[in-house]
């Protein structure tokens, strides 16, 4: 005769509890992956935001000068340093942001390219926030 072995009250307590510990850590790991896109969205959103600021206080500098001469000075106010090839380059949120500002004049209209880049995303040279400023100016003294 065949013996059929069954499992003790024990033994379906202990694989009862495994059951419900494999369960719930399949729902610890989706939720803690819930949660972690959720703070890389967070952050994505905060540097747009912070970028959006940044790029409009510059903007606003730049339309309120009557003469290319104050524009230099006004931004280095800011913060803003020219570097060797003319262009403004700017480091904000802590370090982890960068912004450049490409200038140019024709005649009277000063155009400045203004572009936001995240130096800690994985996106590289994609910027973050673009924005470009046309204005009329005086030039020299």
């Amino acid at each position: 005769m065949k013996e059929r072995s069954r499992l003790s009250a024990g033994n379906m307590l202990l694989l009862e509890l495994l059951f419900a510990i494999i369960f719930f850590s399949l729902t610890l790991s989706v939720t803690l992956s819930v949660f972690g896109q959720a703070y890389s969205v967070s952050r994505q959103a905060e540097g747009r935001e912070l970028a959006v600021a940044e790029a409009n206080d510059i903007a606003e500098i730049i339309r309120s000068v009557r003469k290319t001469d104050e524009i230099d000075g006004l931004l280095a106010l800011k913060g803003v340093t020219k570097e060797s090839d003319g262009k403004y380059v700017m480091t904000y949120g802590d370090g982890d942001y960068r912004m450049t500002i490409d200038t140019s004049l024709t005649g009277r209209l000063y155009l400045a390219e203004i572009a936001c880049y995240s130096e800690t995303g994985a996106s590289g040279a994609e910027p973050v926030y673009e924005l470009t400023v046309e204005h009329a100016v005086k030039t020299g003294n």
